[in-house]
């Protein structure tokens, strides 16, 4: 998803994680699963407590059709339920509400859900997940959800055009067996399953209300619901005592404070009042970062791993100097990435493609030539003079000012820019003034960043470099036929070798025409108290507060 600095997903964890509820029909049982991840211990869990934790800023949705940025999925994952889920720390797809069969040629999905209830009482049914679909895909809710699943959905199209009153592909065969029909087999369905925009809703409930009570008043099937909310200073969970999954929630409360001054937050972290700094903040805040770590007495505390995301450049192929292949080529050779790896304090590794290596599969461990670039000033004067600018030209670079680190890189890359006679003034504006113009495709030069919806090439190569995702989310206008041949076929090909072939080819293609100047895999930090326990990174998922308990300790 486009660098909305409250959507940060992916992270690659790496140890042994605890809690996590194991595949299976019927009623679940917390049990310690033998998938790697990050995680504070292996002890015991210990039910009961309280969680503590400062919030950046309030939810800004509750509602999962609504909900499309870390900040509000951090608690949407806490208040809903999907038909499948991540397995702990890992990229495995494994049943959540439901467990599932898959026939006709890889178009049909067959759920068998699970007995479970809404908080309310109200039982879970197949409906519970049509009436979810039916609201993604209404224009009127404007859900991020819906591109994900129209028109790949049997009559998906029919019904967001208002030439049908159902989907014809999602069909409850009985109260509790939901079948789902695509026009084509997808090698990520089962992930888009797993986001927060297709979870359990109760039919009745939304019945009841209009969306925006629904956005501030949850009804869910999950391991905590929301016991009250204060405006501008705190949330209040309490733990679901009937989920579904036996032997969880392990604590009884959670309560999110809000508060976005980080000294506050760094001062809270170290006097104990509070146990996680995590997706509440998305992440150790930039100015809390360095005191933590250059504190031996929390420098252990912090835990780090490179996401499945990039920083980049964006070159627009079709505006001012940056429309010529061999500007954008120079470009390319003018930017020294450990100068951004620096001003993001380490927490960064060098990019040198579009796939991040944490992504399952399309990293290449070796590019063709024509797609490799490398800090080389002279060659980049050499090819603006190919290009017709042999002394340079004066352009712009377009960022937000969400984070001190953006302007920062920009400044940066300003100044690489001027050592080949490029000229570069720095516009920053508000986030949303930056991603609304830059959503036109008129920028020239621009950063930006994006982190993974699901663990696949094609949330990168297809979402930001396929001719018909111009200029939304394929803002650098990049066009090539071959591309958009190689990105269709890969999607609906079936997973595997020949399909990670198909995104390489394309990513090879896009690379050697340099529409970005990927700059750097960011890393993602957290900083978890020693008596925190169970705590594990998931690549695609936010914080697993379901899973974590809270050690004895003094206070």
């Amino acid at each position: 998803m486009k660098r909305n600095k409250l959507r940060l997903l992916g992270v690659v964890a790496s140890m042994a994680m605890l809690g996590t509820a194991l595949a299976g029909c019927g009623t679940q049982t917390a049990t310690s699963p033998s998938a790697s991840g990050t995680t504070t211990s292996s002890n015991q869990p210990v039910y009961g407590g309280t969680l503590t934790m400062d919030l950046s800023s309030q939810f800004p949705h509750l509602d999962p059709a609504k909900a499309y940025d870390t900040t509000s999925d951090d608690a949407v994952e806490q208040f809903y339920n999907q038909l499948v889920t991540y397995q702990g720390a890992t990229n495995k797809i494994i049943p959540d509400l439901a467990t599932y069969t898959v026939s006709g040629g890889g178009k049909v999905y067959t759920f068998h859900i699970k007995k479970a209830k809404f908080w309310n009482g109200d039982p879970v049914t197949a409906q519970s997940f049509i009436t979810e679909f039916d609201r993604v895909l209404e224009n009127s809710m404007q859900s991020g959800g819906q591109g994900f699943v129209d028109p790949l959905i049997q009559g998906s199209a029919a019904y967001v055009a208002g030439h049908a009153k159902t989907v014809s592909g999602l069909k409850a065969l009985n109260q509790n067996t939901l079948q789902i029909t695509l026009l084509h087999p997808s090698a990520t369905f089962l992930y888009v399953l797993a986001m927060p925009f297709f979870s359990a809703v109760d039919p009745s409930y939304v019945a009841a209300h209009p969306e925006p009570y629904i956005d501030t008043h949850p009804m869910g099937t999950g391991p905590f619901e929301l016991a009250s909310y204060t405006p501008g200073k705190d949330y209040i969970l309490k733990k679901n005592p009937n989920y579904f999954i036996k032997g969880i929630p392990y604590l009884n409360k959670i309560v999110f404070n809000i508060n976005n001054s980080p000294s506050a937050v760094l001062f809270h972290f170290e006097q104990g009042q509070t146990g996680l700094i995590s997706w509440n903040q998305n992440g150790i805040p930039p100015e809390d970062y360095l005191p933590l770590m250059n504190n031996p007495k929390y420098s252990g505390d912090v835990v780090k791993q490179t996401e499945v995301a990039i920083n980049y450049l964006g070159l627009n192929t079709k505006v001012g100097p940056t429309a010529n292949v061999n500007v954008r080529r120079a470009l390319e050779h003018a930017v020294n990435k450990q100068v951004i790896v620096r001003i993001l304090d380490g927490l960064a590794v060098p990019a040198n493609q579009i796939i991040p290596p944490s992504m399952p599969a399309g990293y290449e461990s070796t590019l063709p030539a024509n797609a490799q670039y490398t800090y080389d000033p002279a060659l980049a004067k050499k090819l603006l003079a190919k290009a017709g600018y042999p002394t340079g030209f004066s352009t712009t670079i377009y960022t937000d000012n969400t984070s001190p680190t953006d302007l920062k890189t920009a400044e940066a890359v300003q100044q690489m820019f001027a050592q080949v006679g490029v000229h570069a003034t720095v516009n920053q504006t508000s986030w949303n003034t930056f991603l609304t113009n830059n959503e036109t495709g008129k920028q020239g030069i621009f950063t930006l960043a994006w982190f993974e919806d699901f663990p696949d090439p094609s949330d990168f190569l297809n979402t930001l470099f396929n001719s018909n995702e111009a200029p939304v989310n394929n803002s650098t206008n990049y066009s090539n036929p071959q591309v958009d041949a190689l990105l269709n076929e890969g999607a609906t090909m079936p997973a595997g070798t020949a399909r990670d072939n198909v995104y390489k080819q394309a990513q090879n293609i896009i690379m050697s025409q340099a529409p970005w100047i990927p700059l750097v895999y960011p890393v993602y930090d957290a900083a978890v108290q020693p008596w925190v326990k169970g705590f594990y990174i998931n690549p695609n998922l936010m914080d697993p507060l379901q899973n974590i308990w809270i050690a004895p300790h003094s206070s």
